[in-house]
Parts: C-alpha cells; sequence; structure tokens
C-alpha cells in the first residue's frame, strides 16, 4: 500500500511510480475500495485535504494519485460541483456515512461519477472520510446536474457572489404553443444540460429555470441552442432568457441575499416580464435602490403595526393533534411600497435593514396572541437579528415580562439560519432562550455545510426540514433516501423534527417510518385564527379590508 509519508516527501516521477508500501491500517481502505468497486478512491482528513489517493487518476488528469495528497479534494471536482461536495462531506463528518451523489470530475471531459463515502474511525487521530468514485448505475447516471431546488440556487449563487468568484444568473422562460408554460420534462432536462453543461441549473418554476454559470456566458446562444434541442426532440416551444445582472459592490451581504431572492420570486410567479416591475432592471443594486425609497413608509408601517398574524398547526405525525401553531405574518397594503404578499414584504423589510423593529413586533403581537388563547405558539426570528445583542437585549426584556412565557407557550423559530456568520452571537441568543424555558427551533434546514454547523453549534429543540424536500418523498426513493439522511443527522444532535409542506397522508406515513415527530402542511390545516382566541384580538379572525392573504 502507499505510504502517505514518503509521497509527500518524494512523489513519483511521471516515468516510474514506486511499488506501494503497506502500512497495517490500510486494511480498511481498499476494503472500502473493493465493496464501491471504485474507479477511484480518496481519503481526506474532516478539512477535505487529501492524505491517500488511488485509482484512475492518471487516465482522468494525467498525474498520478499521489500527486494529489496534500491539496483540497476539491481539485479533483468542477467548481460548479464544489457547493454540493461540501454540503457532502459536512453531512458524512455528521452521519459517518454518504449515500451515492453524482458530480462531475475536474477532468477536460467533465466525467460524471457517482461520490460516496465512509467516515473511518481510528483511535487516537482525527476522524478521517474515504471517499470513493464510482461509474454510477443507469438510474444515477441520467440524473440531471441541477441545483435541486430555488433555494439551493439562490444559496450556490450567493456563495459565489461571497468569495469574490465572477458568475452570471439567466433566467430562462419556456413556452409552448399559445403561451402556455410548459411542465417540465426529461427532454427539457437534457436539452438544458447539453445547451449549458457548465451551468447550474434549476427549475424555479414549470417551465422556468434559471442557469448559474461562469462569467461571460452567452445566454443568447444557451436559448438559441436551447430552443433548437427542444423542437429537434419534437417539443414545439419559444425560449424566452434574460441575464439577472449580479454586480452589487455597494450592497451588504444580506441586501444581496434579499434582493436575489426576491428576483427569484419573482420570476417563479410572473415569469421575465415581472422583473420589471419588480425593480430589477438594474439588476440586484438597481431593485435596492429602487427599494430605499420605501424605508420611511415600511418603518411607519411596523411601528403602527400594520399587519396581522395568522396561525398554522404543527401537528404529530402519530396521530394528527396539534402540538403548536406557527405565527405568519399577514401585511396590509402600505402606500409607496412594492410587494407582492407576505414573502416580499419580509425580503422588503430585511434588505433594507428593518428586521429587527419587525422581529420586535411580531414577538409582542405572538405573545399576546399566546396567552390569550392558551395555545402554543412559534414565531420567527430572522438570522440577522439573532446576531445582534442589542436586538437580544430588547428581545429577552420583552420575553421575561410576558405571561405566555411563563406559562410554557412560546417557541422561537430562527430562520435563514445560513445567513448567520456570527455563531457566537446567535449561539448566546440560544442560550438566553433556554435560560428562559424556551425551546427554539432552526427552520429551513437543508443538509448545507452551514446548517450542520449550526446544529452542532446551537443544540437545538427543534429542527424544521425544508419543505423543498417533501414532495414526491412517497414516490421518489432518491428524495426518500435524501430526506432519510437529514433525518440521521436531526436525531443523532437530539433534536425534535418537523416536515414542512406536509400535503398527503402518504408523505406523513413515510416520514412517521422515518423518525420525524411532527407535520406541517394542508394536511393537517391551513393558516387561519389561532383557536381560542376571541375575535378581535391578535390570535383572533384575521380578515381586514385590504389585508394579503396567502397560504403559507
Amino acid at each position: 500500500m502507499l505510504d502517505v509519508t514518503d509521497h509527500r516527501s518524494s512523489p513519483a516521477s511521471p516515468a516510474q511510480e514506486p511499488a506501494p508500501a503497506r502500512r497495517p491500517d490500510n486494511n480498511e481502505r481498499f476494503v472500502a475500495f473493493a465493496f464501491a468497486g471504485a474507479d477511484m478512491v480518496i481519503e481526506t482528513d474532516a478539512s477535505g485535504t487529501v492524505t491517500y489517493a488511488a485509482g484512475a487518476f492518471r487516465s482522468k488528469f494525467g498525474r498520478p494519485p499521489e500527486a494529489f495528497i496534500g491539496h483540497a479534494v476539491r481539485e479533483v471536482v468542477a467548481p460548479v460541483d464544489h457547493e454540493a461536495l461540501d454540503s457532502a462531506l459536512a453531512l458524512l463528518v455528521e452521519r459517518g456515512r454518504l449515500l451515492p451523489l453524482m458530480i462531475r470530475l475536474s477532468d477536460p471531459s467533465r466525467t460524471p461519477l457517482a461520490l460516496a463515502g465512509m467516515a473511518l474511525p481510528t483511535a487516537g487521530v482525527s476522524r478521517r472520510l474515504c471517499l470513493s468514485l464510482a461509474r454510477p448505475p443507469a438510474p444515477l447516471a441520467s440524473v440531471r446536474h441541477t441545483a435541486s431546488t430555488p433555494h439551493a440556487l439562490a444559496r450556490a449563487t450567493e456563495a459565489r457572489l461571497r468569495t469574490g468568484i465572477v458568475c452570471d444568473l439567466g433566467l430562462v422562460e419556456i413556452t409552448g404553443k399559445g403561451s402556455v408554460v410548459i411542465s417540465s420534462s426529461e427532454a427539457i432536462g437534457q436539452a438544458i444540460e447539453a445547451a449549458a453543461p457548465d451551468s447550474l441549473a434549476s427549475e424555479i418554476a414549470p417551465g422556468r429555470f434559471g442557469l448559474l454559470g461562469p462569467g461571460g456566458t452567452d445566454l443568447l446562444s444557451i436559448a438559441t441552442l436551447l430552443e433548437k434541442a427542444l423542437r429537434k426532440q419534437g417539443v414545439e416551444v419559444s425560449v424566452a432568457a434574460r441575464q439577472l445582472p449580479l454586480a452589487a459592490e455597494e450592497l451588504t451581504p444580506v441586501q444581496t441575499a434579499r434582493a436575489l431572492r426576491q428576483a427569484l420570486n419573482v420570476f417563479a410567479r410572473e415569469g421575465t416580464g415581472g422583473l420589471g416591475r419588480a425593480g430589477f432592471d438594474g439588476g440586484l443594486a438597481g431593485y435596492i435602490r429602487r427599494a430605499g425609497t420605501q424605508a420611511a413608509s415600511l418603518r411607519k408601517a411596523i411601528r403602527g403595526t400594520n399587519f396581522s398574524l395568522s396561525f398554522q398547526p404543527i401537528a404529530a405525525l402519530a396521530n394528527g393533534v396539534p402540538h403548536h401553531f406557527e405565527a405568519l405574518i399577514r401585511p396590509k397594503p402600505i402606500e409607496d411600497c412594492v410587494f407582492s404578499g407576505p414573502q416580499e414584504f419580509v425580503m422588503l423589510v430585511e434588505a433594507l435593514g428593518l428586521a429587527d423593529e419587525l422581529d420586535l413586533a411580531v414577538t409582542r403581537l405572538a405573545c399576546e396572541a399566546a396567552g390569550k388563547a392558551a395555545t402554543p405558539v412559534a414565531f420567527n426570528l430572522s438570522g440577522q437579528s439573532v446576531q445582534d445583542a442589542g436586538f437580544r437585549d430588547r428581545l429577552i426584556r420583552l420575553l421575561t415580562a410576558s405571561p405566555a412565557r411563563k406559562a410554557g407557550l412560546i417557541i422561537v423559530e430562527m430562520t435563514e439560519t445560513a445567513e448567520i456568520e456570527v455563531v457566537e452571537e446567535a449561539d448566546r441568543t440560544a442560550k438566553a432562550l433556554r435560560s428562559l424555558g424556551i425551546p427554539f427551533c432552526l427552520d429551513d434546514f437543508g443538509a448545507g455545510a452551514a446548517d450542520i454547523r449550526l446544529l452542532r453549534a446551537l443544540s437545538p429543540d427543534i429542527v424544521k426540514l425544508d419543505g423543498s424536500y417533501i414532495p414526491g418523498i412517497a414516490e421518489d426513493g432518491r428524495e426518500r433516501a435524501f430526506v432519510a439522511g437529514m433525518v440521521e443527522v436531526v436525531r443523532a444532535a437530539g433534536a425534535e423534527i418537523v416536515a414542512e409542506r406536509v400535503e398527503i397522508e402518504a408523505e406523513a406515513e413515510v416520514l412517521r417510518s422515518l423518525g420525524v415527530q411532527y407535520g406541517q402542511g394542508w394536511l393537517f390545516g391551513r393558516p387561519g385564527p389561532l383557536p381560542g382566541a376571541k375575535p378581535g384580538s391578535p390570535g383572533g379572525a384575521t380578515s381586514r379590508p385590504g389585508e394579503m392573504e396567502i397560504w403559507s
């Protein structure tokens, strides 16, 4: 077997590779290699640095395996799949094993391989990770290289912008005859893969796609190739494409993230034609400049509580009985402000740095509602707010005085956890809540590296699985396996689990079998008045003239 120390000090020449020397602790590596039937096997430490390599490196990269020792495993993987690799390694550290995941190598052919792995326990040293890369079986080989959700596409874009990677985001709308948006199909997936092989693609809505590619991507050419490829397959369509300018040096990371997600929401709902209405003609920076003119009106609306709360049940999967209710904001129209529905309202507020004011206003209403209805209520705090020491002081004073808190009727959800950068401050907020006997929940958990980092750092009482993974879980074996992995991680951390967007009994049954305790979704009830609340109270009937209603 190969001796790692020897390879680092005297790498083999291209002409002659040394005979491998055996090490007693290497047997487990070759057991893994044989079991996986891999083309390549890589061992890394927990940070992702290669400590061992074997297999078809020379044929793929023109270099022997030992040339990669001491380098980041990222060098083996195509840049477009780096985020998927990072999440996979984080998941592997937590779970001890990794189910097959499609990635592309960084070789000239961008060879698709199935990445799998297991952690190798070794006494007295840091944990080692064994990764196998193998030719995928037929079902996996046909999987498109996509971001699994619009949320994942947004995160991938944000990650590239934060690290200074030049990238372009194209929005593509495919319509059939009569301007009817056609549903996604295998033909569309294959055409997108062929037209934009170096882009990360995600279906934002039926017939609407986002393509995240390297800087200088020719979106017009991609759209033309896509239309031709689909017509060649007998699919008569027209393709409209629009580049979303991402350059926004003057924006904060939070403003960039909010503007980006707002753009994707508008595109999902209205297509390329809606982006101008929402202020995106000037890209992300143009949207924020326009939003700045609305700040005074928004601040006045928040201080005047120009919104109400609606409440959706979170039920025990064992019997369907509500365990608690989540407070969901319902804004009224605000003069001089442009937004469509609660989600855009919240994003606009956060983009303008008003999240702490809104969070405190929601906290007051939720506590008042829970106290009058004697029903446990969960409410959301922004990832921005939980890192703010000044906000934490005001929040704790408010909660300490609340009768609902004293009666154990309050639960706090931390949203947008991917944006929590000062983990120490978030941990102080979590500990402050715990000292008051208030359980807290990590929202939108999606098995990304940031999610797992916070799971370990904050030790939440409850974790909510991102609802984008639930539809189809009853039929899709891959999706079910992915959710099972997330559940395994959360259960190992000792937290209870809520699954969002549970719409049918078959999904609830699968989630029960995986060990998920609670569900939220239309199967258990739509948002509405808080049971037991008197009409006119903060938890009572929420319909008021002009109020925006939407089921979340």
